[in-house]
């Protein structure tokens, strides 16, 4: 059976290409919630998967927590209960506006995943915290968000503090680097004459061309120093779309 990934309908072709061609189902949100009502948020995000549900950890047993639609307001912060960032360690939103079923399934997700260890929680100021946030491993992050990378200190996350801007988001000036992007755990068959076992790639895609950011090489190298590998497609500009989250 193939794993899902909840995107925007607006991705680019390449990436649901991609998606399909490593045995993802890619499921397009265009503003209709998986439970088939209507979401009530704002028609710029409506269609953002991080608005509507969150992905609890990052490599090892992720699993896709579904928001309830009703519960989400029209603006903020009613419309960014469910947009946080949840790792192996690491539970970070604006813990003011978290929707408490949310925060009870994080923790009891990390109890049965991590019995031995602590999810430990972060508030910042920014609500759009998926949105602002790219989780690289359980303990580094992507951010051009100030706030996010300054509630960090003090702990043992490291923090890639990057440029505002360099990605769309039709609506706004600009969008934001967690909305970009998304996390693809596969496993490749071992050579035949190789007599291994099959290899686990870690693979964090891209919806667009992210060469066009003038941080490309610091990201490439965060992320590649952490074991993961980094996709990105040229023939369309890098533009948020809400994350990609995949089960």
């Amino acid at each position: 059976m193939k794993k899902k990934a909840y995107l925007s309908a607006l991705a680019g072709k390449s990436l649901t290409d991609f998606l399909s061609a490593k045995d993802f189902e890619p499921v397009l949100l265009t503003g209709i919630a998986p439970d088939g009502n209507h979401s009530p948020v704002y028609e710029a995000v409506s269609t953002h998967a991080d608005i509507h549900m969150c992905r609890l950890g990052l490599w090892e047993g992720p699993h896709i927590f579904m928001g309830n639609v009703s519960k989400l307001g029209k603006n903020y912060p009613g419309n960014i209960i469910y947009n946080a960032v949840c790792t192996g360690k690491y539970f970070i939103h604006n813990l003011k506006y978290t929707d408490r079923a949310l925060l009870k399934a994080a923790q009891e997700w990390h109890a049965k995943t991590f019995p031995a260890g602590k999810l430990h929680t972060i508030s910042v100021p920014q609500g759009y915290t998926r949105c602002c946030c790219l989780p690289v491993d359980d303990s580094s992050f992507i951010t051009s968000d100030e706030g996010i990378a300054n509630a960090l200190k003090g702990t043992d996350a490291q923090v890639l503090l990057i440029e505002r801007g360099h990605i769309l988001l039709p609506g706004f000036d600009y969008g934001f680097i967690g909305g970009c992007a998304g996390h693809l755990t596969l496993e490749d068959s071992a050579a035949p004459d190789a007599g291994g076992e099959p290899q686990t790639r870690r693979i964090i895609v891209f919806n667009g061309d992210l060469a066009a950011h003038p941080d490309l090489h610091e990201m490439k190298d965060f992320i590649e120093n952490r074991g993961a590998e980094v996709v990105y497609f040229r023939d369309f500009p890098l533009m948020d779309i809400g994350s990609i989250l995949t089960e």
